[in-house]
């Protein structure tokens, strides 16, 4: 076991490492000549708008700053770009990462000693301008895009966070004309279908098991979004079941169980969605807890001896709780309605008295619809 966790420790190492050298690399200096195949050291690190050390062919490297190219990145990463900027109320020489350029709308990011602050450029007198100042200058030049796509109005109404995945979904989403694109709260209708394996100790903690049984749950949920890959999703469902275990078919078979119950099923969940937005299914998994609050329900044990029946009534257990995941597909409809559709495993216990616990554990297929 040992060895296995050092390799795994040494893999990690090495990706480290690797993350932080790309050989991939490029650079275009002031006159326009670019050099390929060069090392960029530390790309990602917050220095990155201030200076950058490359390497060509092994000579050892040296920082080159804003003054001294025009531009940098790696062929399978972003863009740095010389630029002027406002910074403090000072002009500044910074290297730019590029989120988004096209023939109508640009957007770039500095992170470094003055914080974190979006630019994008102005058309008419190409400089430019701070976000974080007016975000709603940038928000128009979205709109210009997407004036003739109504379903975008509930977007104008949100206000506009300064997160680079916030504000590349908002681009997204004007541009494709798709309210799904942005990562708005989103609220439908639900149903989970599956089956259900109960057991129960007394108070001798002697397990007894109860005859497993199909079920199905109307509900709704709500999601609410964290950032673009990430959401918060809240379910509310209607759980009946009623099941009664063997028949006295034998002389072991002394008693019997019969189980009811009506309650309130309350997932809470967080997702994570493999976000790729030229995919119109995208793959999520989900992890959280799973409340069941009892509204009625029983348990009766059935002793029969000598032929006659004897009911010992029970209570169901109040409140039952357990850990929840799934994995599934996220499926846009149209520009309005999204399609989820998983699996989902969770196990349960509680307890109605110090003397007795229930357990209970589900595998189901989930799928709900938003509107």
């Amino acid at each position: 076991m040992r060895k296995i966790f050092g390799l795994l420790f040494m893999t990690f190492v090495a990706l480290g490492a690797m993350a932080q050298v790309s050989k991939d690399g490029y650079f275009i200096t002031n006159d326009g000549t670019r050099y390929d195949g060069v090392t960029i050291e530390n790309p990602d690190y917050a220095d990155a708008c201030e200076r950058v050390m490359i390497s060509v062919r092994g000579d050892g490297g040296r920082f080159y700053y804003p003054r001294d190219i025009a531009s940098y990145g790696t062929d399978f990463g972003y863009r740095y770009v010389s630029s002027t900027v406002m910074l403090n109320g000072d002009t500044a020489r910074v290297f730019l990462k590029e989120l988004v350029r096209d023939s109508d709308i640009s957007l770039y990011e500095y992170e470094g000693r003055s914080g974190r602050i979006f630019f994008t450029i102005d058309k008419e007198t190409g400089r430019y301008v701070s976000v974080n100042d007016d975000g709603e200058a940038y928000r128009s030049q979205l709109r210009q895009r997407a004036k003739d796509c109504p379903l975008l109005d509930e977007l104008d109404e949100q206000p506009l966070k300064m997160t680079e995945s916030s504000l590349l979904s908002l681009y997204e989403a004007y541009t494709r004309c798709s309210v799904n694109d942005y990562p708005g709260v989103k609220w439908g209708v639900a149903v989970n279908a599956g089956y259900s394996f109960f057991n129960f100790e007394d108070e001798n903690r002697y397990e007894n098991g109860i005859p497993d049984r199909p079920y199905a749950m109307p509900g709704l949920f709500v999601e609410l979004p964290i950032d673009r890959r990430i959401s918060f999703r809240a379910e509310l469902y209607y759980f009946f079941t009623k099941t009664r275990s063997n028949d006295f078919n034998s002389e072991l078979d002394a008693y019997a169980f019969e189980y009811k119950r009506h309650s309130l099923v309350l997932p809470l969940l967080f997702k994570y969605r493999f976000s790729n937005l030229d995919s119109k299914v995208l793959p999520y998994i989900e992890l959280g807890a799973t409340f069941d609050i009892k509204v009625s329900g029983k348990m009766d044990i059935i002793e029969n001896y000598g032929g006659e029946d004897t009911v010992l009534p029970l209570q169901a257990a109040r409140l039952a709780v357990g850990p929840e995941f799934g994995v599934g597909l996220e499926q846009k409809l149209n520009e309005r309605n999204t399609l989820y559709y998983g699996i989902r495993g969770g196990y349960y216990f509680g307890g109605a008295s110090t003397d007795k616990r229930e357990f209970r554990s589900n595998v189901s297929i989930n799928c709900s619809i938003s509107f």
